[in-house]
């Protein structure tokens, strides 16, 4: 055999080798269903808050965010689409209330692949001054 033709092989066994771990990786991160649990935070602010998010089927209004601050808000009836490679956007209707939740409702959600069984969140909503808050965290999958 020679050297050429070794080295065919040895690089078709490499690729045959990598290519289930390539595509298990790749079907973990885009199956988004199910519930993602972690903390999220506003930029500048020091304390995080925990953050729980369940995904349902995309494009269906089966998406719940619930934020808890001391207070809890949770957010229903939320929809999410792929924006990409490994990447998502969320929305939700508004609520009837105020507060936090209502400025919740209102704002733009990115959810992006950040690893085996985790996504990273981004959140830009009123701040209620007339600004905007910018929350971010990284949520687990649950179980």
């Amino acid at each position: 055999m020679s050297t050429r033709h070794f080295q065919r092989h040895a690089a078709l066994a490499t690729a045959l080798a990598i290519a289930p771990f390539a595509c298990a990786a790749q079907a973990a991160a885009a199956d988004t269903r199910g519930q993602w649990i972690g903390r999220t935070q506003i930029e500048g602010q020091r304390d995080a808050d925990k953050t729980t998010l369940s995904l349902g089927t995309a494009g269906e209004e089966s998406t719940t965010l619930e934020l808890d601050t001391g207070r809890t808000c949770k957010l229903r009836d939320g929809t999410y689409s792929d924006q990409g490679a490994d990447a998502w956007s969320l929305h939700f209707k508004p609520t009837d209330g105020s507060g936090l939740c209502d400025r919740l409702s209102q704002g733009e959600f990115t959810l992006r692949a950040a690893g085996p069984r985790k996504l990273a969140f981004e959140a830009r909503y009123p701040d209620g001054k007339g600004g905007q808050n910018q929350r971010s965290g990284v949520l687990t999958r649950y179980p």
